[in-house]
């Protein structure tokens, strides 16, 4: 318990922090503080560098290891700015450059919006709260709930909503009330999963993007947002439509495959925009 009030105590401390100094600070102050996350997480540092190394057999270490440089600076400044500029939504509209024509042609009610933990994937959902849409976000709750109350206010204080991956019926609903869902299918999971080609490994992938399709024809509309210079553009593929047969194991293990396709496809495009560091090969 007094661990959990420490680690809320910090988070609540750090958004101050982050509200008071200015951007040009914020960089310095996380270029300093990355050597000492390295090492006190020196795990995941050497799970990231395996992981790389897995994904590109070519790459040489010394290359690898500037690449996970950038990807701890690039999760850290995710943080920092998302909480800034959720405080100061003025910022959200020309830091993170859309196609507002093209997303008007897009995006309505009824879709799934698939993106992966990659870029700036926090106020990529900000962005379209702003533009007006019915944006629920699907997540997963951090294990300190006090840290959790705290996110979860931060990220519905625009006007999206949140909703918990066990959430099932709340999420139907807000789909077939004309709500939109954003979904980051990217990430280690093994109940309810299937196991396809993630990367050029086997990897437990959530299937619940086809499984929504199917039941309720929810659009697909594959959607990332990449950091470009200082600013973060947003990428809007084509519709994915899914392919179905009399047989459900593999119309679900075909069409998630596909969907990990399309986000591989941005991974293997801007490498340390991703987060390496959790254990998406897992055996169980």
């Amino acid at each position: 318990m007094i661990k959990e009030e420490i680690e809320f105590l910090f988070v609540y401390s750090l958004k101050f922090f982050v509200l008071l100094f200015p951007e040009f600070l914020l960089k310095k102050f996380l270029k300093t503080v990355i050597f000492l996350v390295k090492a006190f997480l020196y795990k995941r540092q050497r799970l990231m560098i395996k992981n790389f190394k897995l994904v590109f057999p070519q790459m040489q270490t010394k290359e690898i290891v500037k690449k996970v440089n950038n990807v701890w600076f690039n999760i850290g400044w995710t943080f920092l700015v998302s909480i800034k500029y959720i405080h100061n939504p003025k910022k959200i509209f020309y830091k993170i450059i859309i196609d507002e024509n093209e997303i008007k042609q897009k995006l309505s009610n009824n879709t799934i919006i698939v993106s992966a933990h990659i870029g700036n994937w926090e106020l990529l959902a900000q962005r379209l709260v702003l533009e007006g849409y019915k944006i629920a976000a699907i997540v997963r709750p951090l294990r300190n709930k006090f840290v959790e109350w705290q996110v979860k206010k931060i990220r519905e204080s625009l006007g999206g909503k949140v909703f918990y991956a066990h959430q099932l019926n709340k999420i139907i609903k807000w789909l077939k009330d004309g709500g939109i869902v954003y979904l980051l299918p990217d990430q280690h999971i093994v109940e309810g999963s299937v196991r396809v080609d993630f990367l050029g490994m086997p990897a437990f992938t959530t299937p619940v993007v086809t499984l929504l399709n199917k039941r309720l024809g929810s659009k697909i509309l594959p959607m990332f947002c990449i950091k470009e210079n200082s600013c973060y553009k947003v990428f809007i593929e084509d519709f994915y439509s899914p392919t179905y047969s009399n047989n459900l194991k593999k119309d679900l293990e075909y069409n998630t495959l596909q969907i990990n396709k399309i986000i591989e496809k941005y991974i293997r495009k801007y490498p340390d925009q991703w987060m390496w560091l959790h254990r998406r090969w897992k055996q169980k």
